[in-house]
């Protein structure tokens, strides 16, 4: 076998699995734009208010205080709801800011403060339990800005005993800043757009680790934050599906923003990559075998949280197509050859016909052409980081926490 014979045969191995995942990502827009709505059945309706804890966890970012101006603002009955402010900040300046909520607003907000960050952001939300008095647990990062309705709308699905988590849907106020941000805002559309709804069918809603809202007893009956997740929350969300309860995904839109420096967006992407793998392997067993789950169900979790294996293998069918096509016997191009090329690439841009599906229901498809020039740039570049993040994951070798720095930080201190 010749280098050029190798090299084309490891190419045509890899082109299955992503033609494969292209062809998924078609198949998953299609069911949204085209599936017929739920119909509406009334609803449960709450008996009582909940008491709400309202957790805002925080590292040194300063920009923390407009969420808790935005959380002090909520419509909901004042005695009946709490704000924790959940700060592992070394900044002094961040510190005073952040305590100084509690000083003036005794017994309505509360300010806990760390000297260390064991198990990082969910050893902080585990440490801020013992003063956390709420039945249902709302949690806001530091950059998002919540209506005063929020608590109002999503405290509703919890008339159902049954239900153990709601998430709401994540907005971005500062997509237009750059390439970086465009592509990053993207992904979050796509995934909030088309695979939330279906989630939410089928029972099968992850809990983002922001806006979005716990219920304490089935949150302490699967033991809380695994401290030991760089993804705690959708380690959280596996385990409470396996126990058989509900989770709800509600249109509610809540702005917040997306990294905008490159190293800002790697760093979160890897971490979100290698903490989603580890939850696959590090309850296989669970997801694959244990009763309890659909069908449906397994095959989401998997998809959810093993989806980057799809990246080395980008990688891959990348380099040796490249390197063939380099040491490749030369040839005058053949409109064959250009039929060849366009199919290939049609068939393998799932990606893009699901963002375009996305761009048409947030009536954004101006922003197509963003869409193509990011994927083509920030998202090969992120195939090539997943692809270490899900290797080292798979070989269950460490990976760093990264607090994503928020972009207005500055304008608060």
């Amino acid at each position: 076998m010749t280098p050029y014979d190798l090299t084309l045969a490891i190419y045509n191995l890899t082109l299955f699995p992503v033609i494969f995942f292209s062809v998924l990502l078609i198949v998953l827009g299609a069911l949204n734009l085209f599936i017929r709505k739920e119909s509406k059945v009334k609803a449960k309706v709450l008996e009582k208010l909940p008491f709400i804890s309202v957790q805002v966890p925080t590292y040194n970012d300063p920009i923390a205080a407009r969420c808790i101006q935005h959380c002090m603002l909520f419509d909901y009955p004042r005695e009946m709801y709490e704000i924790i402010i959940v700060d592992d900040s070394t900044n002094h300046a961040t510190q005073k800011l952040l305590s100084g909520f509690a000083e003036k607003n005794q017994g309505f907000v509360r300010y806990i403060h760390r000297d260390n960050r064991e198990g990082f952001k969910a050893g902080a939300l585990k440490n801020a339990m013992d003063i956390t008095k709420g039945e249902i647990i709302v949690i806001f990062d530091s950059d998002w800005m919540p209506k005063k309705d929020f608590l109002q709308k999503i405290i509703k699905p919890f008339a159902d005993d049954k239900v153990a988590l709601v998430q709401t849907r994540q907005g971005i106020y500062n997509k237009d800043v750059n390439y970086i941000t465009r592509f990053a805002a993207y992904s979050l559309m796509v995934y909030h757009t088309i695979i939330m709804p279906i989630n939410n069918r089928i029972n099968c809603v992850f809990f983002c680790g922001t806006a979005g809202a716990i219920r304490r007893t089935m949150f302490e009956e699967v033991n809380g934050w695994n401290l030991n997740s760089l993804t705690e929350d959708s380690d959280l969300t596996v385990k409470l599906l396996l126990k058989g309860y509900k989770s709800i995904y509600l249109d509610i839109e809540t702005p917040s923003e997306v990294p905008q420096t490159f190293e800002g967006f790697i760093k979160q992407q890897m971490r979100w990559c290698y903490g989603n793998v580890r939850v696959f392997f590090d309850n296989a067993f669970d997801i694959t075998l244990k009763k309890g789950l659909t069908i449906r169900q397994r095959l989401m979790i998997t998809y959810v949280t093993l989806g980057n294996i799809i990246a080395p293998i980008v990688v891959a069918m990348t380099v040796f197509g490249s390197i063939g096509w380099v040491i490749g016997d030369p040839k005058i191009i053949a409109v064959s050859d250009i039929i060849t090329l366009f199919s290939r690439f049609a068939i393998t841009s799932g990606f893009l016909v699901i963002g375009l599906i996305t761009l048409y229901k947030r009536d954004l498809i101006k922003d197509f052409p963003y869409l193509v020039a990011s994927t083509m740039t920030i998202g090969i570049v992120l195939a090539v980081v997943n692809s270490i993040a899900f290797l080292r994951a798979a070989g269950n070798r460490k990976l760093h926490w990264y607090c994503t720095p928020k972009l207005e930080n500055d304008k608060f201190i």
